[in-house]
């Protein structure tokens, strides 16, 4: 990627790097009701590929965790997007872009039927804080929406303690009890 696609002439540290990153916001229902979201992301990569692994709690509703993972194919020399695929609890795969412009990582989406859609918007902020926003549609309908700070654990001025909320759990992927990753 050139300085152009980076913001402020610093590379991205979200994606680009591996790292835990901690999540903390506001995740919107299809009634626009307001719901407590936390949790953490696994950004990891192999020479091959990368992985995001993901575990969001949501609170107050009836799926209270929302666990992912993307597989990314690294992004290639001078240029600014990529290919991913996830597995996001539904029956079909979810396919996706991201998309580097400037201080912004884009993420158009779509499962293979067409019929459940997004977009995500990651700002960077700083070296350790992204800002995320995004909507999720099943056919015409709003699903979802959210509005999540993503910070780096370990990181600089801006970065975490990393002690978020998942940081303790044995079982997730960069949590306490150092679980390798299952596969892709």
């Amino acid at each position: 990627m050139t300085g152009r696609d980076e913001p402020k002439g610093r590379p991205h540290t979200y994606l680009l790097m591996p790292g835990l990153w901690q999540a903390d916001g506001v995740y919107y229902d299809d009634r626009e009701k307001p719901h407590l979201q936390t949790g953490e992301l696994l950004v990891e990569h192999a020479p091959d590929f990368w992985t995001i692994d993901i575990r969001l709690n949501v609170s107050g509703q009836d799926r209270r965790d929302f666990v992912s993972r993307y597989t990314v194919t690294p992004f290639r020399e001078g240029v600014s997007y990529t290919e991913w695929k996830s597995h996001v609890g539904g029956p079909e795969p979810i396919f996706g872009l991201f998309v580097v412009v400037q201080e912004s990582i884009l993420m158009p989406w779509h499962s293979q039927s067409g019929q459940f859609w997004g977009q995500e918007a990651l700002s960077s902020v700083g070296p350790d804080l992204y800002l995320s926003r995004g909507f999720a549609f099943l056919g015409d309908r709003k699903a979802y929406s959210w509005a999540t700070r993503l910070v780096r654990q370990g990181g600089g001025a801006d970065g975490g303690s990393g002690d978020g909320p998942c940081g303790a759990d044995p079982d997730f992927p960069g949590g306490a009890g150092g679980a390798g990753r299952d596969g892709a």
